[in-house]
């Protein structure tokens, strides 16, 4: 891949002696620039703002960069920032753009980290998964996106008039997290329980001290986070400003999330308005998440029942509705849960998904874990028993 027909360098300063902005290896334009075999996260800046009608969402790599190098430093030489990237003439060319330079990134298992723009450069990254089995989250307070949105054509219908189709990706799986009822019809949320996707309330997110979306986030590929999905005192530059929403501590635990994720590819970071801004504080707080993010990936944990029986614990709970046991795994050094979803086809295409303490101990006293149950949904397409 030649760096320089698809990336700028982002001109940003190394901050001061020691700091993370001292400690990452920068692409700047050189001839030749390769990533080195130790890198474990590129950052990319998506200056993309077209689709909000220039609201200014384009200022936002430069600024949170510069709140990123300020930030105390991370393992050298696991970090590499490739700049910005270049913005084609139209939004359809920066979306094909964006998806070149991430699919190299992924084919070196290298993790990405987006800065932009307006949430739907997104979109870009997806198209980069194309024919892979793919699960997408979202951090926003709505499920559907504005007209035209297209990340709206992975989830509704789209007429016949949208100016973007779905992609050729194998199947797509949908999850929402922070949602807030006032900003939802309730044909959207029809639309995702018929097709089995995951919806999360923010009240019930809150509820559970986020522990219930943990397991979520495990499990999906990529994760984009709208900073409108962030309170207003806590991120004032947010391009909707709304007095509810997650607050910074909680948005930068689900960034850790991510990063601990062993399966996502990337995290993005959109719908910042700079010049909105308070004392910088909605950009210091995408610094920090984008900060624990990076933290998560180094800390990475590669185990998993999959590949890693030998340090797992296995329990089998006979369910009387359903005359069947279901499995869940524990792993002894992390303590963290996964479960076992049949499938009707035959037990090697049987899905094991990440799930939480409170799932297992639901399943002791008879309750079906909800994450269970979709998921049989969605792999089997019928029911054994009504819900």
């Amino acid at each position: 891949m030649n760096f320089a027909d698809y990336l700028i360098p982002a001109g940003c300063g190394t901050g001061r002696h020691g700091n993370f902005g001292d400690t990452v290896l920068k692409y700047q334009g050189q001839p030749g620039f390769e990533i080195p075999a130790s890198t474990k996260i590129a950052i990319i800046g998506v200056p993309e703002d077209r689709f909000s009608d220039g609201a200014g969402e384009i200022k936002s790599p430069g600024i949170v960069r510069r709140q990123l190098y300020a930030l105390s430093s991370v393992s050298q030489g696991t970090v590499v920032d490739l700049g910005n990237l270049r913005t084609g003439k139209t939004l359809t060319d920066t979306y094909y753009g964006l998806r070149d330079a991430v699919a190299e990134l992924y084919q070196r298992n290298i993790a990405v980290l987006l800065i932009g723009g307006t949430m739907d450069v997104f979109y870009g990254n997806c198209l980069a998964m194309e024919e892979q089995d793919v699960t997408l989250t979202c951090v926003s307070p709505q499920l559907r996106f504005s007209e035209n949105h297209p990340l709206n054509t992975l989830t509704f219908d789209q007429p016949e008039t949208s100016n973007f189709k779905p992609q050729t990706l194998n199947s797509v799986h949908i999850c929402n997290i922070g949602y807030q009822s006032y900003y939802v019809q309730q044909q959207d949320l029809d639309c995702f329980s018929d097709r089995h996707f995951e919806a999360y309330r923010l009240g019930e997110v809150r509820e559970g001290n986020l522990r219930g979306c943990e397991p979520v986030i495990r499990d999906s590929d990529l994760l984009a986070i709208s900073m409108d999905a962030v309170k207003y005192s806590d991120a004032p530059a947010a391009s909707i400003s709304s007095p509810n929403g997650f607050t910074g501590e909680e948005i930068c635990q689900l960034a850790f999330f991510a990063g601990l994720s062993h399966r996502c590819r990337s995290l993005g970071i959109f719908d910042m308005i700079p010049q909105n801004d308070v004392q910088d504080i909605t950009a210091k707080l995408a610094a920090q998440m984008a900060w624990y993010f990076i933290e998560g990936v180094v800390k990475r944990n590669f185990s998993s029942p999959e590949n890693d029986i030998q340090n797992f614990k296995k329990y089998l709970i006979y369910f009387d509705q359903l005359h069947h046991n279901l499995c869940f795994y524990k792993n002894m050094h992390t303590e963290r849960w996964w479960m076992e979803v049949p499938s009707l086809s035959g037990k090697d295409n049987n899905l094991i998904i990440s799930c939480t303490q409170e799932d297992y101990v639901k399943s002791a006293e008879q309750e079906i874990p909800d994450r269970w149950w979709k998921t049989y949904q969605r792999i089997n397409n019928s029911s054994i028993l009504g819900k």
